[in-house]
């Protein structure tokens, strides 16, 4: 027996639908374009969706805060193909999808631009704004920001031992705008340039960051910083305008210069134009809590105070160096973390 559910009154229908599981609500949608109006005048409670390219399966996920409500995996063909059913057709932005929604919410990976043919419909179905970017393969999948047509973000991690081509990096670093998480592992691209890119968000981590400019890492204007691989960059000037300004939104930055090369290592000369101080237990804490689970030493460090009282400590070991800031001097919950490691 069928249910007349769009002949009750919008208000109960509404409410009807809004406990349907994401999947049912894309269904509901594709059976009419009255049912798709419908959808997408419901004001859901999902915030943003994700996108995640990896080798076994790419995704799309929708979250309700920082929580993950409901994902729709797009997997690779298994070895024996199940037969389709007749109920799993779907036909979305003009492309034949199958789409199964038992044990999980599911399509077949290949085509590739399955995933951007579903992005664009559930994104156009929800208004939602792209909170989440991933690129995880090994397999060279053309996936790119650029193609999702991203220009802001929250969160981005591109890390491949394939080689991304130089358009679609620049297409990041230049046109796109991220606001918490930036992750960069570019382990094929040896011969990257780029000249001055402004990097402004919550964490920035970047390994084999040797096209990291003097420029662009002076510039830097996020609160955590993580650069491995570049010992040319202006630690001793960075940290001199640190101490010059009135930027209150920094909390650290660590550091290694040893990817691949022996650099020319020399320890940098703290004394000449700086006032440094050796650790007082009365000022501050030994450890530094650099994250939930890690702490950094800082026993040995040299500290520096600037003019409105805020306190530094820069710890250089060898080829790797921490400079952090102690907007909170004690930290006692630090001193039962690990110890970190650089990387």
């Amino acid at each position: 027996m069928t249910f007349p559910l769009l002949k009750l009154p919008s208000l109960a229908y509404e409410q009807v639908l809004l406990n349907f599981e994401i999947s049912d609500l894309v269904d509901f949608s594709l059976l009419s374009s009255r049912c798709h109006r419908i959808i997408q005048s419901i004001r859901f409670p999902f915030t943003g969706i994700g996108v995640n390219v990896a080798d076994n399966m790419n995704s799309l996920r929708f979250f309700t805060g920082i929580w993950t409500k409901d994902q729709w995996t797009f997997q690779l063909i298994p070895t024996k193909k199940s037969p389709e059913k007749p109920d799993e057709q779907r036909w979305i932005g003009g492309m034949r999808i199958r789409v199964k929604k038992t044990p999980n919410w599911s399509s077949n990976r290949t085509p590739e631009n399955q995933l951007k043919v579903a992005y664009d419909y559930v994104q156009h179905l929800f208004h939602l704004p792209i909170a989440d970017y991933n690129y995880l393969s090994r397999t060279n999948q053309k996936l790119f920001p650029q193609l999702f047509g991203i220009k802001t973000c929250e969160k981005m991690c591109l890390s491949t031992p394939s080689e991304i081509p130089v358009d679609e990096l620049k297409y990041v670093l230049q046109k796109v705008e991220i606001s918490k998480v930036l992750r960069m592992n570019l382990m094929k691209n040896d011969d990257f340039e780029c000249e001055f890119v402004k990097f402004s968000m919550d964490e920035l981590k970047i390994f084999r960051a040797f096209w990291i400019t003097n420029e662009t890492f002076l510039a830097m204007d996020c609160a955590r910083i993580v650069l491995e691989g570049n010992g040319n960059l202006p630690i001793r000037k960075f940290v001199s305008q640190w101490l010059l300004s009135k930027n209150n939104r920094f909390e650290w930055l660590k550091m290694n210069w040893n990817y691949g090369e022996n650099w020319n290592y020399e320890e940098i000369n703290w004394n000449e134009g700086f006032k440094p101080m050796i650790w007082n237990p009365a000022i501050r804490s030994r450890n530094f809590k650099i994250s939930h689970f890690q702490r950094v030493d800082c026993a040995k460090g040299i500290d520096f105070l600037r003019e409105d009282g805020l306190l530094a400590t820069v710890l250089q070991r060898n080829n790797q160096i921490y400079f952090v800031i102690w907007h909170k001097r004690f930290q006692p919950e630090a001193d039962r973390l690990q110890l970190d490691h650089i990387f």
